[in-house]
């Protein structure tokens, strides 16, 4: 059983980083091969939303796209930091790391199935540097919120003292980094993100 293996003290983050890219390689890819196995139906929905946002990309409300995005981000990385702080966590906080990487896998191929070539360089744009940094935020959350987890576990099971208000100092500062990286990362998706794809829209005449 990987709780197991995953004692604390003895877990190495570079193994859990390792698994956390494999899910994220395995969710992209998955994500992106999920939408050559929808019906022709849903495939004309996606395409009519992927052409409605692109077309309407030049009327978003700023404010309103920075507050979504804030949302979106905040809570999902809030859940995740409290899955660390409860026994059941692990399993929990795996399946919604790989949903999100999921998401952004069958985004990226909506984009290529709407414009062919054109939706490549879409796909370019939304992926970097925006989501990049999301998933550089999740796996740092995530990695932590494991090590905690565990931790938990092991102490609960075999009855082990730890200094866990050390360990909880550190773990609020790493909430607050990645706090602060959402914030600046919305920023740029809210405000920065929709003026160059509109450029782009104009200047290949979509």
């Amino acid at each position: 059983m990987i709780l197991h293996k995953l004692k604390y003290g003895a877990i190495n983050n570079k193994k859990i980083i390792m698994f956390l890219l494999g899910l994220c390689v395995i969710g992209i890819i998955s994500g992106s091969i999920f939408i050559t196995l929808i019906k022709s139906s849903d495939k004309t929905s996606i395409i009519n939303y992927i052409n409605d946002f692109i077309s309407n990309i030049g009327k978003i409300d700023i404010k309103n796209a920075l507050i979504n995005s804030l949302l979106a981000n905040i809570i999902f990385t809030l859940i995740i930091w409290l899955l660390g702080i409860s026994v059941i966590g692990i399993p929990i906080i795996l399946f919604m790391y790989f949903s999100k990487l999921f998401i952004l896998g069958f985004t990226i191929s909506s984009f290529i199935l709407t414009y062919k070539l054109k939706g490549l360089l879409f796909a370019f744009l939304y992926v970097f540097p925006t989501q990049v940094i999301n998933i550089l935020i999740y796996t740092l959350i995530s990695l932590y919120a494991i090590k905690i987890s565990n931790n938990l576990i092991y102490t609960t099971f075999n009855k082990k003292d730890t200094n866990f208000k050390k360990i909880t100092n550190k773990y609020i500062k790493i909430l607050i980094i990645c706090l602060i990286c959402i914030l600046l990362n919305s920023l740029y998706e809210s405000v920065i993100l929709p003026f160059i794809l509109n450029k782009v829209i104009l200047l290949l005449k979509i």
